[in-house]
């Protein structure tokens, strides 16, 4: 903090001619403008044509009028020539901007204030790039589900799990589930997928009991996941079983519980709409609900809409891309694929851009798809596991073993880096980068904003309710 801005022993009263006061520029970035139809403007500008200026004015001594702007417009108003000032020892001029606007924050502490100029206040406290990270924080913190659930029957005698002597099998489920603990809940053949690429031990003992990709070994991973998360080893918040939705009740224990909710989520939604200047609408489009987590992370980074499509995708999901597009108003439609390296997989992309042609009037030039991933040069590049081989039941089989052999991969198998690297290197190929950069100052700004609104209304509820 400047040491020059410590308000200084005050002089004496006097009275000074009003032309020689300056109004500082700044003072319009905190405060309201005076207006003889706001009533409490008004009643002001009656109370000193009837009984004069009661509190004098505060001036700096390079004359900058620092406290009684409302008295001064009121003064000018009435036509007087000289009003009551005190002189304080500050230099006005020699203050950047930023000191300037705390200086006159501070010389305006007793002054009744709008929920406007409060808030503008309290934009002098708020670093913009610590606020966006604490809003996506809080919103983050939001989106968490913490639910317990117990149930008691009558099942007669008691009988205890087998104890888990499956030591290296158990760390290393549990060195993948907390490795991908930003992408919780999991799924069983997720973690599957992820025990592949560097397989443990099924059986301490036993050499040749290596984990393979085979529905045996998938089988006694679900056993042991079941097994770790009733003995504690395993949360229970890192699995879920998305084939099984539940539709949890509502209700709060105490009315204080309520606030405390709203409290802690109040203004946490907001996002800003990194896409609105881009020239094309994007979307991504995700064959595997397993990886939701994981795309969605990148997806939201960007603001760009996912859909989980499950294969092919039913009617419902293309419908809503072919009605976000139109909405956005804009030419372009951009279609970025995550699929197996499957026969299947291979024309997933292909199928998706033709259904939006022909069943939701695309035009076709105005349409295009991009498989991000699998494709050939992933699967080459790199030693994803698998042991599957191409369904001949697929109709796409026969064109696809010409073109790749029998191999196939799934999108499951691959690490978490390398699905987020190639969706956000897909979607900094079609975005103007320039644009994208400039949408995220502004939504500092704008986070900035946020912040200090909920502090002012936090001050108005005596207490801060959690940052």
């Amino acid at each position: 903090m400047m040491e020059n801005t410590t308000i200084s022993k005050k002089s004496d009263v006097s009275n000074f001619p009003i032309s020689g006061i300056r109004v500082a520029t700044e003072n319009n970035l905190l405060y309201d403008n005076f207006g003889i139809g706001n009533a409490d403007d008004r009643d002001l500008t009656v109370s000193i044509q009837a009984n004069g200026i009661q509190e004098p004015l505060t001036l700096s001594t390079d004359k900058v009028l620092l406290s009684g702007h409302r008295r001064f417009a009121a003064a000018k108003f009435l036509g007087l020539e000289t009003v009551p000032v005190r002189i304080t020892e500050v230099l006005f001029c020699s203050f950047s901007q930023t000191e300037r606007l705390e200086t006159l924050r501070r010389f305006n502490k007793q002054r009744e204030k709008t929920p406007g100029e409060r808030i503008r206040e309290k934009l002098l406290d708020i670093d913009p790039d610590q606020a966006l990270s604490d809003l996506i924080l809080r919103r983050k913190k939001a989106q968490q589900v913490d639910v317990s659930v117990g149930i008691e029957l009558a099942l007669g005698d008691v009988k205890k799990r087998k104890r888990i002597t499956t030591l290296q099998y158990l760390a290393a489920a549990k060195k993948v589930i907390f490795e991908n603990k930003p992408y919780w809940p999991m799924t069983d053949r997720r973690i599957h997928y992820l025990l592949l690429n560097d397989p443990p031990l099924r059986h301490d003992k036993k050499p040749e009991s290596v984990y393979i990709n085979d529905m045996k070994c998938y089988k006694t991973t679900t056993d042991l996941l079941l097994r770790a998360r009733l003995t504690g080893d395993i949360p229970w918040a890192a699995i879920e079983d998305e084939t099984r939705p539940v539709q949890l009740g509502g209700g709060f224990s105490t009315f204080d519980q309520f606030v405390h909710q709203e409290t802690q989520n109040f203004l946490n939604g907001y996002s800003r709409n990194l896409m609105q200047g881009q020239p094309h609408h994007i979307e991504i489009v995700l064959e595997k609900n397993a990886l939701k987590s994981v795309i969605q992370q990148v997806a939201s980074e960007y603001c760009i809409p996912m859909t989980v499509g499950k294969g092919f995708a039913s009617g419902p999901p293309r419908h809503d891309i072919s009605q976000r597009y139109r909405q956005s108003g804009k030419k372009n439609l951009v279609l970025l694929f995550l699929t197996d390296f499957d026969p299947d997989g291979e024309v997933i992309a292909s199928s998706f851009a033709r259904s939006m042609r022909d069943d939701f009037y695309i035009a076709e030039r105005n349409i295009t798809g991009i498989k991000v991933a699998l494709n050939a040069d992933d699967v080459r590049e790199n030693d994803f596991p698998s042991d599957m081989e191409a369904k001949k039941s697929s109709p796409n089989y026969q064109e696809f073993i010409k073109k790749y052999g029998t191999k196939v991969v799934e999108l499951d198998a691959c690490p978490v880096d390398f699905l987020q690297s190639k969706t956000k290197e897909a979607i900094l190929s079609v975005i103007d980068v320039d644009e994208f950069n400039a949408q995220i100052e502004m939504e500092k700004q704008d986070a900035a904003n946020v912040e200090a609104h909920r502090r002012v209304v936090f001050d108005a509820m005596n207490g801060r309710a959690a940052a």
